[in-house]
């Protein structure tokens, strides 16, 4: 839920943007974001490596944090595989 607020965030960001006939910035175009694929990304090479790092001086954010953010990124590529799919039907 969290996520989908920020896109919509970012959204907004991007629609101004376009009035103001500027360039939308990365991830803040609402017809050429996938969410499912965004989050996937950011997740992976962002957030992960991150939280790997700070694991090192926090040892319970590995067996807390990175548990549920491994929970976090399966979910995400379930969605981008449902996305594929729905996309692949439609063709």
């Amino acid at each position: 839920e969290w996520a989908n607020c920020v896109y919509d965030e970012f959204f907004l960001q991007g629609d101004k943007e376009a009035e103001e006939d500027m360039p939308i910035s990365p991830l803040c175009d609402r017809t050429k974001t996938n969410r499912p694929e965004a989050q996937v990304g950011f997740m992976t090479f962002v957030v992960k490596p991150a939280f790997e790092l700070l694991s090192r001086c926090l040892p319970r954010v590995e067996s807390v944090i990175m548990t549920q953010l491994e929970e976090n990124l399966a979910y995400w590529n379930k969605e981008k595989e449902k996305m594929s799919e729905e996309k692949e039907e439609t063709k």
